[in-house]
């Protein structure tokens, strides 16, 4: 069987489940304390999605993390689900510290940086990591850091049983140094709260589940039901979703089971390369 032959893509929907995750460790990071469950990368079999070219969600023991090691002309979104990540470049002298609900931006340049980070809690930190490479015109020289605190994120109201903090969007000042990435969002719902979704035309939506079970109702087609328990990893969802737009918008329904649940949605701008999918580098 090919390495993706079993993911689900149909036109206006892309499943993929754990066992297309790769859990990334000791061996591969060179330190220990640390795990990623890498959903898009060069260990996966979606290799890039939209502007994405890495997704990982990562968690952190206290006090272990990563040393100085270098990044060059890429961008790393960092939001802290829970616990906090230290981050200290030393080629630029930026130093920060990203807390539970903040979304850090970390924005390598041209010079590139020289970075470690760390989790500096007494507590598992678990981050939802975005790289992808800027589209700006020139490209950015040095590195920067930015942050989004958690107090400061937009709420938006869409519907009963339903909370929605905007990250990135129309509704919030956070920018990133991507055209593409359009809206990340971080919706909480309580049992049986259903929440509609409405896409622009022309765009790619990421579902990834954090906590609880989610079911997803698309006009004409069969409910699909996300699971952030269930996976193949001690870490981790049992899949995730990507809903895709053509030249019209598209409508989703997305409604919490049997308890409450957590869902991040990640809306970007459509192009040639909406998905890539390739061999995995370790199979």
């Amino acid at each position: 069987m090919e390495p993706f032959a079993d993911i689900q893509l149909d036109t206006d929907l892309t499943v993929v489940g754990s066992g297309h995750f790769f859990r990334v460790g000791e061996a591969q990071f060179g330190v220990r304390g640390l795990i990623a469950i890498e959903s898009v990368g060069p260990y996966v079999p979606v290799q890039h999605l939209g502007p994405f070219l890495m997704i990982h969600d990562g968690f952190f023991q206290p006090g272990f993390g990563i040393g100085h090691h270098p990044h060059r002309t890429n961008e790393r979104l960092f939001y802290i689900l829970s616990g906090q990540v230290e981050h200290d470049d030393a080629l630029n002298h930026i130093r920060g510290t990203m807390e539970e609900g903040d979304l850090g931006r970390l924005t390598e340049g041209v010079r590139g940086m020289y970075h470690q980070e760390w989790n500096g809690a007494d507590q598992v930190t678990r981050a939802f990591i975005l790289v992808y490479h800027p589209d700006t015109h020139p490209p950015i020289p040095v590195a920067e850091f930015a942050l989004l605190k958690a107090a400061d994120k937009a709420p938006i109201n869409e519907g009963p049983g339903v909370e929605t903090l905007e990250l990135i969007g129309p509704m919030s000042a956070f920018r990133v140094n991507h055209s593409g990435l359009r809206r990340y969002a971080d919706s909480s719902l309580t049992d049986g709260a259903t929440l509609d979704v409405t896409m622009e035309p022309n765009r790619g939506l990421l579902l990834y589940p954090v906590d609880g079970r989610i079911r997803v109702n698309r006009p004409g087609a069969d409910e699909l039901v996300l699971d952030a328990e269930e996976s193949v990893h001690p870490e981790g969802p049992g899949d995730l979703a990507i809903a895709w737009s053509d030249n019209a918008e598209r409508r989703l329904t997305l409604t919490a089971l049997d308890g409450p649940a957590r869902l991040l949605r990640v809306e970007f701008d459509r192009g040639e390369n909406d998905l890539v999918l390739g061999d995995p580098y370790l199979s």
